[in-house]
């Protein structure tokens, strides 16, 4: 078995089937000692020399990590295994890879929850026809049933308002979170949605609403007490 590349039997994706090394080589020490003999006193001295076009090479090296890196990354997604410098399998770095994938579709599936949430509420502000119980954007992680309002309970509006607050790109605080969302759901604001819901899902709106809003009252007192402890 060859030693020169790192993969270890190749699933069948395109794009990642040749070997890559797996390091590449640091720029050479550029220092080089000089002594002026000429000049008494003068003693040793050293300058350093940056080769021309030395810059050049090093920003290349770097993409050509971040191609590797990337090739890495598509290959273990693949379901390929990473091979070290010796050519064996190198578990703890597929492992690392594999973990990384995982949070990163983790991250993903929370962001695009936030986004459908908030673009469905922006889509229902700007139109004008009539809703149902199931036509508002509940903040909730699953829909509720047809006119359910026991799932408005705590735990469950605080799981879907933070969740994505711990994204590793995620720049919202707790608290902006929690005001925002009650002032989209405070009853003044809300009073004009309630006036679009047909008459039969109109007492299960209005309860739902103030289930969500009561929730969100709390959960802002609960952040200011612990503000005030810290």
């Amino acid at each position: 078995m060859s030693t020169k590349g790192y993969f270890a039997f190749p699933p069948p994706i395109s794009g990642t089937s040749r070997p890559y090394p797996t390091s590449i080589p640091q720029s050479p020490d550029t220092k080089e000692a000089f002594v002026d003999k000429s000049t008494p006193g003068r003693g040793d001295e050293t300058r350093s020399e940056k080769p021309p076009h030395d810059e050049e090479r090093i920003n290349r090296l770097h993409k050509e990590r971040e191609l590797i890196e990337l090739s890495e990354i598509e290959w273990v997604r693949g379901g390929g295994v990473l091979r070290d410098a010796q050519g064996r399998r190198d578990k703890s770095r597929t492992e690392r890879i594999r973990a990384e994938l995982k949070l990163q579709e983790e991250e993903k599936t929370k962001m695009d929850r936030w986004r459908d949430y908030d673009e469905r509420w922006k889509a229902l502000v700007a139109s004008d026809k009539a809703l149902s119980f199931a036509d508002i954007p509940w903040p909730l992680r699953t829909a509720p049933s047809s006119r359910d309002t026991d799932a408005f309970t705590l735990p469950a509006i605080s799981e879907f308002l933070f969740e994505s607050l711990s994204v590793r790109s995620n720049a919202v605080t707790k608290k902006s979170r929690i005001r925002g969302s009650i002032l989209r759901w405070h009853p003044d604001k809300s009073s004009l949605v309630v006036g679009r819901v047909v008459a039969e899902d109109v007492d299960a709106v209005r309860e739902g609403i103030h289930a969500v809003f009561h929730c969100l009252k709390r959960l802002q007192d609960d952040e200011r007490d612990n503000n005030n402890t810290v």
